[in-house]
């Protein structure tokens, strides 16, 4: 194994946007050595050091070696893990060199359901390219808000995930409004379809090809989960056909929107 480095995947809240400002460690030559900023891992794995890694700069997302293997270190491998990271330059990009966790989020290990939900919020947030810091920001809030929803609450775990999906669109300008038609505008309808080109709801004199009637109970569903705070999601109790025609609806809808067909949630749905 000594030919290989621990590689994390982090996932960075803009310093601008951050409750406590950044802290920067200057160099005695006025250069930047090392700054501190709040991060969530979203994956770890280990790979041979060699390997060029790509990361597109509006993902938000960068990834990092661990500069020395001690536990507080290992805990920082750990995805859900939430903190301040001190990062420094190396040889083969952005090292960890220091390492404070605010959460761990331990306690989603320890069922199964919860797991998964939380891996998807993961895998979705490392899949975004944000158009603006400011969406970078809101996605990094409402990914620890449905995290402590999911670890804490007694939440059912798919209406969070369900929550975090509906947010999500939201906030990068798709919204899903229940309460009018998107082209039209009307809000008087029997029926409304959603069209995937751009994440809109429409109703039946508006629809275009391609676009899919939302079920009474798909509609339903969408309605309360939306209309109902995060906080608020445990009093919620979904039908299991609404509960699975949802989630299809908004999986597919993220596929459309970002063009990637992810692993978790097109397992989960």
């Amino acid at each position: 194994m000594s030919n290989f480095t621990p590689k994390v995947v982090l996932f960075v809240m803009v310093p601008s946007f951050a409750t406590n400002p950044p802290t920067v460690v200057v160099a005695v030559n006025g250069e930047l050595a090392s700054l501190k900023l709040m991060y969530f891992v979203l994956s770890n794995n280990w790979l041979p050091t060699k390997d060029p890694f790509v990361i597109n700069p509006n993902s938000g997302v960068t990834i990092v070696q661990l500069a020395k293997p001690t536990a507080k270190m290992k805990i920082a491998q750990n995805p859900f893990c939430f903190g301040e990271f001190m990062l420094e330059d190396g040889k083969m990009g952005k090292i960890v060199t220091g390492f404070d966790a605010i959460e761990t989020f331990h306690e989603l290990g320890d069922d199964v359901d919860k797991y998964f939900e939380g891996t998807a919020m993961l895998e979705i947030v490392n899949a975004i390219d944000f158009s603006t810091q400011i969406e970078q920001a809101q996605v990094f809030v409402l990914l620890l808000k449905c995290l402590k929803s999911l670890c804490f609450g007694s939440v059912q775990p798919l209406y969070v995930l369900d929550k975090f999906l509906i947010e999500l669109f939201a906030i990068v300008g798709s919204p899903l409004n229940v309460d009018k038609c998107a082209c039209c505008a009307s809000k008087v309808f029997d029926k409304l379809w959603i069209d995937y080109k751009d994440g809109s709801l429409v109703c039946s004199g508006c629809k275009g090809w391609g676009c899919e009637e939302l079920s009474t109970t798909t509609l339903s569903a969408l309605k309360v989960i939306k209309n109902t705070d995060l906080e608020k999601l445990s009093t919620v109790k979904l039908a299991q056909e609404s509960e699975n025609g949802l989630l299809r609806v908004l999986v597919r809808n993220f596929d459309a929107r970002f063009e990637r067909k992810l692993k978790m949630i097109g397992i989960l749905s």
